[in-house]
């Protein structure tokens, strides 16, 4: 008998079909493991498994079938055991698991209606769907962001804000008691309803969040930042063609103005990421400080802002949030700058990272998507996202994959 284990994959209508052979064992499951793994992270989301071959299965072996099981659940895929073993059907028989590992094609959506519509453009296939409103959206702007270039903050600047479900926002602030208590750690946040996120300033800073549990609301102490609260009017999910194809940040931007016809917008986005180019600021300008010189300047820079030196946290899974605008009328012009010198569009947005993990592109619950990654997964890090331009040295933008937009259109 083989002792080894390999794996023959084969392209069949209904499914990835992945003909396996050997021992399921403590060494090798592993290799099915990491196999499993590479076909979710490139968009196969419908494997069988023909198990005929494998004569031997630990627990470890179960317990992986187990783990993908409800992977591919999540992302509304299809997974299991096309045909098996003898012995491979004994030992599930005996687990009480044969009937749950068994394969099972995934239900057909439903044919999109009226409030949905496909596009494919540029290598990418773009899927929008409205949303019934309830409570349209709103955009505020509170605080003065040009303090982070011209001068100091102060207590006066500070302002407790408190978050939840339907209100979000992206700025300087800091989750702690007061002013006094997070003078020394201001730093870019992104508030995601129930969960707010930030950067505290600081080289070995490691990012914090809080997530509402029972009474306990999730709350940000704001020098400045933009809050908008409300319902989405649309969703617009993207997906690559191919596996290799991915989209530059203001690309996406431009398409989703074209797709919504909206020429201001709020979002935040659940995406896959090849690579992450933002800043985060290291030391925060307070009244008072030795020094209020622009930290934006050389050589301040360098001590006050944390660039990315090239595309960062290639791999994983964003979740962001911000406005852009093709108007630069008041506080929107005030509060977003333009990607790049001679672009229409400008745009303000951060950005928390998560390690890579798999998600449905339809039908997702965008709460509970929220609450799910903060309580199961580390976050990395938050980023204001930026476009490094310069000439020769920049390192350019943010590049996404795969991903779902949920949208709103400002009403004031």
């Amino acid at each position: 008998m083989e002792e080894k284990l390999s794996i023959v994959r084969e392209e069949r209508p209904d499914c990835t079909l992945l003909k396996i052979a050997g021992r399921l064992d403590g060494y090798w499951s592993r290799l099915l493991d990491e196999y499993l793994d590479n076909l979710l992270k490139t968009g196969e989301y419908n494997v069988g498994l023909d198990l005929v071959g494998v004569h031997y299965m630990s627990s470890l072996g179960i317990r992986i079938l187990i783990k993908y099981k409800k992977l591919y659940q999540q992302v509304s895929g299809g997974f299991g055991i096309v045909e098996a073993s003898q012995n491979i059907d004994n030992l599930l028989q005996m687990a009480g698991l044969l009937a749950i590992l068994r394969w099972q094609s995934p239900q057909k959506a439903p044919p999109a209606g009226e409030s949905e519509k496909t596009t494919e453009e540029a290598g990418f296939i773009y899927k929008t769907a409205t949303i019934p409103v309830h409570q349209p959206m709103n955009c505020h702007f509170a605080g003065d962001p040009h303090k982070i270039r011209l001068g100091g903050y102060s207590a006066d600047d500070c302002k407790t804000v408190n978050f939840g479900r339907k209100h979000y926002g992206i700025g300087l602030g800091a989750i702690g008691l007061n002013f006094a208590d997070c003078s020394s750690r201001f730093g870019e946040f992104i508030a995601l309803g129930d969960a707010v996120a930030y950067s505290p300033a600081g080289k070995s800073a490691n990012p914090d969040y809080m997530l509402k549990t029972g009474t306990l609301i999730p709350a940000v102490e704001m020098l400045y930042g933009i809050v908008f609260d409300g319902d989405f009017d649309k969703t617009v999910s993207y997906t690559s063609c191919t596996t290799d194809d991915t989209i530059k940040f203001s690309q996406l931007i431009t398409q989703l103005f074209r797709i919504t016809g909206y020429e201001q917008f709020v979002m935040v986005m659940l995406a896959e990421t090849s690579g992450l180019v933002g800043l985060s600021i290291n030391k925060t300008p307070l009244t008072g400080q030795s020094t209020l010189q622009n930290p934006f300047a050389f050589p301040e820079v360098k001590n006050s802002i944390n660039f990315t030196t090239e595309p960062e946290y290639k791999k994983t899974m964003t979740i962001s949030a911000g406005i852009a605008t093709k108007t630069g009328d008041g506080a929107l012009f005030e509060f977003t700058r333009p990607f790049a010198p001679d672009s229409p569009i400008r745009q303000h947005f951060h950005t928390a990272v998560f390690s890579y993990h798999p998600f449905k592109k339809s039908n997702i619950n965008l709460d509970e998507t929220i609450s799910d990654l903060f309580e199961q997964d580390k976050i990395l890090g938050v980023l204001h996202l930026i476009n490094d331009a310069r000439e020769f040295i920049g390192v350019g933008e943010s590049d996404f994959k795969n991903g779902i937009c949920w949208i709103g259109r400002i009403h004031s």
